[in-house]
């Protein structure tokens, strides 16, 4: 029968104690394993989903990036057009 504090008590039996202990220092090894995997995929999870968030403002910043630029060749593109014209055009030159 377990104890209060949830240990299986000794037998009485050096060999099977032994065994016990070992076999109790295994599960605590193995509860501090779990807890450190615990708060790695704890970190982990929150650095991807900070990464998917900056991806995110990321590709916003590229989008807009590029209607800028779309309107700037547009106002170029108007530029020239207008000193070709003025200028009489290629055939002029």
């Amino acid at each position: 029968m377990p104890e209060a504090d949830g240990e299986i008590p000794l037998t009485g039996d050096p060999k099977v104690d032994e065994a016990l202990v070992r076999i109790r220092g295994k599960f605590r090894d193995l509860e501090d394993a779990m807890l450190v995997q615990a708060h790695l995929e704890l970190r982990a999870s929150e650095r991807i989903k900070e990464h998917a968030e900056f991806l995110a403002r990321h590709q916003a910043f590229l989008d807009r990036h590029a209607t800028v630029i779309g309107e700037i060749e547009d106002k170029l593109n108007a530029l020239i057009d207008r000193e070709i014209r003025r200028e009489g055009g290629p055939e002029a030159r």
